[in-house]
């Protein structure tokens, strides 16, 4: 029976706010939750924000044994070389490597730890996570923005990236320099990395804008690009703030607004696995 090995993915554009830590948020749940698979969230953003929102979530979910704030994070794995301190479970089948603002420090450690080596850099993060995929099913990795030592540390980890995709000029553009630059970081350091899918996110189907950048992409991507759109929910918005909620009304129904966000995301796994069988011939 040959090693398990998780499907490790990267979730990125480098634009901000144009959904890239929701999605990761949303596609994690999906897959604890509905596809029960056994999941690892790993927040290499200093800001946290997918930490955040998974917390409160754990608490929707009866799990109250979280601190307050986190006593380890990547941080911690990071320097100390032990990465299993910091995991923390979310949910039945979800755990969560989290991060915080101490985080930030990371490119000038990886510098002090190997000056003028940046494979080396990347070849530590890969070391200190390569153990958790015979863990787990699938990773799901949040990142910066930004071409960092935090998004290529990820770019090496990783063996697919989801690709974000907001339907403005700008970030048609984030997309295309993303890949662009995925393709440069394949030819430089001699990795293996995939775009997967590319998820049209938060359109709103009157913008005229939003449906040329829309079928400009279709052009540009192709069957890169997933059928399933991101409409914009402002029940995604909410989650922010009260983590990812499931629920049911007093019909033994889940509750409406939730349904159809949860949907969504639903439908982009099975496009994403669907993508993912091709590409490796399984």
């Amino acid at each position: 029976m040959p090693d398990k090995k998780a499907q490790t993915y990267v979730v990125g554009n480098f634009k901000g706010g144009v959904g890239k830590s929701t999605t990761v948020q949303m596609l994690s749940f999906e897959s604890a939750f509905r596809k029960n698979r056994k999941t690892l969230v790993i927040d290499l953003d200093p800001q946290g924000n997918t930490s955040d929102v998974l917390s409160i979530t754990a608490e929707n979910f009866g799990n109250s044994d979280l601190p307050d704030e986190f006593d380890s994070t990547i941080w911690e794995a990071v320097r100390t070389g032990d990465i299993s301190s910091s995991i923390y479970n979310i949910m039945p089948n979800l755990d969560l490597i989290p991060a915080n603002i101490s985080f930030s420090d990371f490119p000038d450690y990886m510098i002090s730890m190997f000056p003028n080596d940046k494979l080396s850099q990347f070849q530590y993060m890969d070391k200190l996570i390569s153990p958790l995929k015979s863990v787990y099913d699938v990773i799901y990795i949040d990142v910066p923005p930004t071409i960092s030592t935090y998004s290529n540390a990820a770019m090496y980890v990783a063996e697919y990236v989801i690709v974000i995709l907001q339907t403005q000029v700008k970030s048609l553009k984030g997309a295309q320099n993303y890949i662009d630059y995925m393709n440069f970081f394949i030819d430089q350091y001699q990795t293996e990395l995939e775009v997967v899918g590319i998820i049209p996110f938060m359109m709103q189907k009157r913008d005229s804008v939003d449906q040329e950048i829309y079928e400009a992409a279709k052009g540009i991507y192709g069957n890169h690009l997933l059928n399933t759109v991101v409409l914009n929910q402002s029940r995604l918005k909410r989650y922010d703030g009260s983590g990812i909620t499931y629920d049911i009304n007093k019909n033994g129904k889940v509750e409406q607004w939730d349904n159809r966000a949860h949907e969504v995301f639903v439908h982009i796994l099975d496009e994403i696995d669907e993508h993912r069988y091709l590409l490796s011939g399984e």
